[in-house]
């Protein structure tokens, strides 16, 4: 069985590293490159997938949410690791025989991939678009809220340690920003929002008394829905291509190595289709995600926790769902019947409540 890969991020490199002889295509000229995401994930995910403990740059487990006003203070079980994005491609890809680098995929039709060059591959029998949170040739099988996100490192004494989740219109008025702490003293600083995200950031340095070190990065941070369907025809779409990300957070590298492996063994099973079934589960939970992005960040519900929360000390029980960790903040709180006061109160007003049900 002939198959390719359009892309060696994460996804792909997981699931040509289980389908050994899958030919992978990446545009760029080495793997990790351009540097684009914070690379925070759960320690306890990370290490369920095989994420490798040498490429682990810091743990935490310290977590502040905030809106520069009100604190929520979190305890994350099991801590968060920091990794080495570049370096976890690269070990990755050490496990990959065929990378065409410098091949840009700018089609894939019946079975045939064709590069900007003019090259023309195949026939496979399935290509997997890994292509990330660019989505240029997986749009066409569904809408994945796409947000452009930019970061850069600053030198400063400011912020506290841990990391620091920021909810304030002014710096991002759609998504959030986040300080996490990189080395004494050193911090990474970004947000996502909807637009204006160099503004945006100038003001985030300024508001933390950063220095910059280095060049701003970036790239689309993605915030749902899951693709309904992940195998059309000789095309399968893996990780970030298939809005496989948490929709809460915006990470996606926990979920790109799974989703890899797990179409990567559908197809050895001879079972694409199983691909589609293992993670229908994963997928609803991430549109039940998708839907509570709408109505707390949306509809700003989080804006109102935090007044009500404000102090409060809690454990956050899995980093990867925001959603869990702040209803259990809530219901540990005996501010808790205020707090789900506030939510009923804003439910009704969203327009496809019955999603969540």
């Amino acid at each position: 069985m002939r198959l390719a890969v359009v892309g060696a991020g994460p996804a792909g490199l997981a699931f040509a590293s289980k389908i050994q002889d899958a030919d992978v295509f990446e545009e760029h000229e080495a793997v990790g490159v351009p540097r684009h995401c914070t690379s925070l994930v759960s320690a306890k995910s990370a290490e369920a997938v095989g994420i490798p403990k040498d490429v682990v740059v810091n743990k935490y487990e310290d977590l502040i949410i905030t809106n520069l006003r009100e604190k929520i203070y979190f305890r994350v079980k099991g801590g968060v690791y920091l990794l080495d994005r570049p370096g976890l491609e690269q070990k990755l890809a050490e496990r990959v025989p065929k990378i065409h680098y410098g091949k840009k995929v700018v089609a894939v039709e019946r079975g045939y991939v064709y590069t900007s060059d003019g090259g023309r591959y195949g026939p496979y029998h399935y290509v997997a678009l890994a292509e990330g949170s660019a989505r240029k040739l997986s749009s066409r099988y569904g809408h994945v809220v796409r947000l452009p996100g930019l970061q850069v490192d600053v030198k400063t004494a400011t912020p506290p340690p841990g990391i620091t989740v920021i909810y304030n219109q002014k710096i991002s008025k759609t998504y959030f920003a986040w300080v996490v702490e990189i080395d004494r003293g050193l911090y990474r600083v970004g947000l996502a929002d909807s637009c204006c995200v160099v503004e945006k950031l100038r003001k985030l340095v300024k508001a933390v008394n950063g220095v910059p070190v280095g060049k701003p990065f970036g790239g689309g941070v993605l915030a749902g829905p899951p693709l309904k369907r992940l195998v059309h025809g000789r095309v399968m779409a893996l990780g970030d291509a298939a809005g496989l990300v948490k929709p809460l957070s915006g990470g996606g590298i926990v979920l790109s190595t799974l989703s890899g492996t797990e179409a990567a063994d559908a197809l050895l099973r001879g079972d694409p289709y199983m691909y589609e079934r293992r993670t229908y589960p994963l997928r609803v939970r991430l549109r039940a995600s998708f839907h509570a992005f709408a109505v707390l960040y949306g509809m700003r519900l989080v804006d109102k926790l935090l007044e009500i929360l404000d102090g409060g000390e809690y454990t956050a029980v899995d980093y990867d769902d925001h959603l869990k960790t702040l209803v259990i903040a809530a219901l540990t709180d005996p501010r808790a019947p205020k707090a789900l006061g506030a939510l009923f109160q804003y439910l009704p007003r969203y327009r496809y409540i019955s999603h969540f049900f």
